[in-house]
């Protein structure tokens, strides 16, 4: 199903990276030219869904509990429950193609965050602690401190998020996945 020009398939994340939407599961694809970008994805934790990824081309390095593993076609799907905090890196100059589904299945709130994520004026770089922990308010994540504290993690987004960002002005593009 084709989605309006104000609902994209597919956003280009940086240069050489991007996401593609697909019911329920996003696909992720790294070119993996020598100048292109590498996918990071900082530590944070989900509340309400676990993440299922799985590798069809290249590696990706997964940080999951503390322990950094090498994911490749071969591993299979890679089980990340939910309240455990995890990272993501791909390998500079090398393609990888991934997927990422949740559990429960139907979580719409994955495909808004990122959609709402990548709608941040300036783009991610230069887009703002602020609207990015409001973001990360409406949509289940949770940046991973240092020092784990999940309470302290939580209390960090719901503040930034949920109080500070709409008294700064701050909304986001996307309520739903709904097209008006």
């Amino acid at each position: 199903m084709s989605k309006s020009q104000d609902y994209p398939d597919s956003f280009e994340l940086m240069e050489g990276v991007t996401m593609t939407f697909k019911p329920q599961v996003r696909i992720v694809k790294i070119r993996g030219a020598p100048d292109d970008d590498i996918f990071r994805v900082p530590s944070h934790w989900h509340e309400d869904h676990d993440e299922i990824m799985t590798i069809y081309e290249g590696r990706l390095k997964i940080t999951l509990r503390g322990q950094t593993k090498v994911y490749t076609p071969e591993s299979g799907e890679v089980f990340i429950p939910r309240g455990v905090p995890h990272s993501i890196e791909s390998f500079k100059g090398e393609a990888c193609l991934a997927s990422e589904r949740t559990n429960p299945t139907e979580f719409d709130k994955k495909e808004l965050f990122f959609r709402n994520l990548f709608a941040i004026p300036g783009g991610l770089a230069s887009g703002g602690l602020v609207p990015m922990m409001q973001v990360f308010y409406h949509g289940d994540g949770y940046p991973a401190f240092p020092i784990h504290i999940a309470l302290l993690e939580k209390a960090f987004v719901s503040i930034l998020g949920g109080y500070i960002a709409p008294l700064l002005g701050y909304r986001l593009k996307y309520e739903s996945l709904k097209q008006l």
